[in-house]
């Protein structure tokens, strides 16, 4: 049993290092959300975020524009990261567990 035990706490450790450097990779991009506003029916991006107590907006471009394209294209990739990285939690978690039962 001690090749188990071994393989699941390699495994752990893997598995809590790609949580740090998704959480490092998370934490360059930009928080929030976008959304689209139509104002004279043009288009204008914006993205919003809470701060506190406080939902703070800052305007990102018109839609279609290289930083309104750049600032969807961020928020797929934190998009993607967050549920890659609530995967990777689930497993360290179930990982962890499994550990407990060997001592550890």
């Amino acid at each position: 049993m001690s090749i188990l035990k071994g393989v699941l706490q390699e495994e752990l450790q893997r598995l809590r290092t790609n949580i740090a450097a998704y959480e490092q990779k998370l934490s360059t991009l930009p928080k929030g959300y976008l959304y689209v506003q139509a104002k004279n029916g043009r288009a204008y991006c914006y993205r919003k975020w809470r701060q506190g107590s406080k939902i703070l907006s800052c305007y990102v471009g018109e839609d279609g524009s290289d930083e309104a394209k750049q600032a969807k294209a961020d928020y797929s990739e934190r998009k993607r990261l967050e549920a890659a990285l609530r995967q990777l939690r689930k497993e360290e978690a179930r990982l962890t567990k499994a550990l407990r039962h060997y001592g550890d």
